[in-house]
């Protein structure tokens, strides 16, 4: 390569971004010149995290008798940045429970096996939300049995 282009590479990679729409170099009695087109494509995020949950439950004979199991101290920690907003999706993957309510959203959400939606306002503008402190109402099949179970709630994030 010329020792133009070379300082015009130089150029280009030490010049913030948003002002490398043109540029040109002149050295002693020649010169060079580009321009370059770019745009910027921000990768859609939808992640939720979630914190300080059980991984397993265990549903004792008192559990049954009360048809109900309730697990308080989770946290949810979402991120999405779509400008529409977002939509949290819970399910229930384990057929011991029949409905559970997650109470700390904006809104309510109880999710049956067939699942369930909550749409969420855009985060797009603000800081990043802390975790969200929520509670899992479980409700137990008639036919349960006590015993050890793999955590029953699928949560996902999905587009509006």
């Amino acid at each position: 390569m010329r020792a133009a282009t070379h300082l015009l590479l130089l150029v280009a990679i030490l010049t913030p971004l948003t002002l490398r729409a043109a540029s040109s170099v002149v050295l002693g009695g020649g010169s060079a010149s580009a321009s370059l087109d770019f745009s910027f494509v921000v990768p859609r995020v939808l992640q939720v995290r979630e914190l300080s949950r059980p991984a397993s439950l265990d549903i004792s004979a008192d559990d049954i008798a009360r048809g109900t199991v309730t697990v308080s101290g989770a946290m949810l920690d979402l991120l999405a940045n779509d400008p529409a907003g977002y939509v949290i999706r819970a399910r229930l993957v384990n057929a011991v429970f029949t409905a559970v309510s997650i109470v700390g959203l904006p809104g309510p959400l109880v999710a049956t096996p067939a699942s369930a939606t909550l749409r969420m306002a855009t985060m797009v503008g603000r800081p990043k939300p802390a975790p969200v402190p929520v509670q899992y109402e479980l409700q137990l099949s008639p036919d349960a049995v006590p015993g050890h179970y793999a955590w029953p709630v699928a949560l996902t994030l999905e587009n509006p």
